[in-house]
């Protein structure tokens, strides 16, 4: 079997990337919508939304940071096929703040922990690109 070339792996992962985090992201938004009472603090308000809609919102929202988050991965992925779990952390805070200056909502005091849950989300990527061989190790 060929191995892929560093340009097919960084259009396969900004593609992955661009559709899986923010699907990701909708089940993490319909958990903690569930949840509400223990993590109401954490969403934005949703004003009693169906949880579908809440779902198809984070999933329409998580688009931006995601694909922020991985067009700002694809150098590393040019040059060397890969990249850290840290540049993958560091995508997905900087991809979140990005989303969240471009189209803002009102979650301010719990903005801290959405970020590090965008880069968690971005780590969790890398190990599943890594596990299917769509990046080198």
């Amino acid at each position: 079997m060929n191995e892929p070339t560093n340009s097919q792996r960084a259009m396969w992962m900004v593609l992955i990337t661009s559709l899986a985090a923010p699907f990701f992201a909708s089940l993490v938004e319909v958990g903690l919508t569930l949840a509400s009472p223990t993590f109401d603090f954490a969403l934005p308000p949703r004003g009693g939304k169906p949880l579908g809609e809440v779902a198809i919102s984070a999933f329409a929202w998580g688009a931006i940071p995601a694909t922020a988050a991985a067009i700002g991965l694809v150098p590393y992925v040019l040059q060397a096929g890969t990249y850290t779990w840290l540049n993958a952390a560091i995508a997905g805070v900087l991809g979140f703040f990005a989303a969240a200056l471009i189209v803002p909502f009102g979650s301010g005091p719990a903005m801290p922990f959405l970020a590090m849950l965008s880069g968690l989300t971005a780590m969790g990527m890398r190990a599943m690109l890594i596990g299917g061989k769509i990046l080198k190790p």
